[in-house]
């Protein structure tokens, strides 16, 4: 098909390559619409796909790639648990940007939001190979967000950092918003807050 696969399609060396994907699975994941991987690139494999031949399998015998399909996995997992992913899929009401134009720093945050209004999802994505240690969102609540999916996590090849689960939003503007709190966004990193 001459389109070549994901993989090749990251630049740097190999570990910002599973990193970029990382975020860039993430980001498709939480997006409003249907997603769509050729098969092998959940984990990661070098080649394009061909029905020719069957998926290069051995490649999760690597830690690198069996992280890449944990973490593709994980993305999947949340769509299935969480209503504000796929009940409001097609509606304007079900996604609201937090912040579309943080160009300094290449992230971008944003809410999925249940029909129920109970498990809203906040997704925080850094596009970027730079750490940001004091990272401040904005948030539309004072409800305890908690954190249900983080990249940075070492069964996905993250760093494995400990970080706080819970984090409770103070009244300081950020974003346009009346609440914010602050946290430890990782380079190519993906967090996921539910509230």
């Amino acid at each position: 098909h001459l389109k070549g696969s994901m993989f090749a399609k990251m630049p740097g060396e190999p570990e910002e390559k599973y990193a970029n994907l990382r975020v860039a699975y993430g980001f498709m994941m939480a997006h409003p619409g249907k997603k769509l991987l050729f098969m092998g690139q959940e984990f990661g494999q070098w080649n394009e796909w061909s029905e020719k031949k069957a998926l290069d399998w051995y490649l999760l015998e690597d830690p690198s790639h069996k992280e890449l399909k944990e973490f593709t996995k994980a993305c999947m997992m949340l769509n299935k648990k969480y209503k504000c992913l796929y009940e409001t899929d097609y509606s304007p009401e079900g996604f609201r940007w937090i912040n579309a134009n943080d160009r300094d720093n290449s992230v971008f945050s944003f809410i999925r939001i249940s029909p129920d209004k109970k498990r809203h999802l906040l997704f925080v994505l850094n596009f970027t190979p730079v750490e940001r240690p004091d990272y401040r969102v904005g948030t539309t609540c004072r409800r305890k967000h908690t954190l249900v999916l983080s990249s940075d996590d070492k069964k996905f090849g993250g760093t494995g950092k400990r970080r706080p689960k819970e984090y409770k939003p103070a009244k300081k503007e950020c974003d346009g918003r009346k609440y914010s709190f602050r946290y430890k966004l990782p380079a190519y990193g993906v967090a996921v807050f539910k509230f």
